[in-house]
């Protein structure tokens, strides 16, 4: 019975992969052909909610412990968001564009989404490198963190998803991704959530291939 449960899972985290990178490279490709991608932004919102029920349903252990992981950093992560759009002194001076959706005190609520995405991603990846000492694993997953968002930040603003006033990165920002991060992996590696083969290290290298690929390909390491 055990080994019918472990293929059985075996076959969902297979399933949760092709999902993850197909839907990764469809919308990459689709934001790279001119003609497309207005109908591709409008996808984005989609896009999220579909990874976010990837993780939500590939796992196969104490739901409890994930259900509090995800209403702990979507909460954390949103007001975090929330309170540096009004004051400006957590990331920098931004504003949120139309692309990521529905929003409330001028913060799209995906932005909490997105948080546990990434999270949860960068946290399972270091399990899977086996970086044991939580401290280590919370520092070099907040580096690869702020790696991501420095491809992500001039596609994000091309793209509709947030604006920086005056078309400029703060280094405030990337300093503040660093320690948001941070914190919410610390809180993750404290409610000990079973590894998942695959799923973080796939979810987070689809996201940095397909920011890099926009990067490269689209001008908007030049703002064009």
């Amino acid at each position: 019975m055990e080994g019918q449960n472990d293929q059985s899972d075996l076959k969902i985290k297979r399933i949760a992969v092709a999902i993850i990178v197909i839907f990764h490279l469809v919308g990459m490709i689709g934001f790279l052909i001119p003609a497309t991608q207005p109908y591709f932004t409008r996808l984005v919102p989609f896009h999220l909610l579909l990874m976010f029920a990837v993780i939500i349903f590939s796992y196969n252990a104490d739901v409890k412990r994930l259900l509090l992981f995800v209403s702990g950093v979507f909460l954390s992560g949103y007001l975090v968001e929330v309170l540096g759009v009004h004051t400006g002194k957590i990331f920098g001076c931004y504003y949120y564009g139309d692309t990521l959706g529905y929003k409330i005190a001028a913060v799209p609520l995906l932005m909490g989404v997105n948080w546990v995405i990434l999270i949860f991603s960068i946290g399972q990846m270091m399990k899977n490198f086996k970086v044991r000492n939580t401290i280590i694993a919370s520092l070099l997953g907040a580096v690869a963190l702020v790696t991501l968002d420095y491809f992500i930040e001039p596609v994000a603003m091309k793209f509709d998803y947030w604006h920086w006033d005056l078309h400029e990165i703060p280094g405030q920002n990337f300093v503040a991704w660093f320690i948001v991060s941070v914190i919410l992996l610390k809180f993750y590696y404290a409610l000990g959530l079973k590894q998942q083969k695959y799923i973080g290290v796939t979810m987070f290298a689809s996201q940095l291939i397909f920011f890099v690929v926009l990067y490269m390909t689209t001008g908007t390491n030049i703002f064009a």
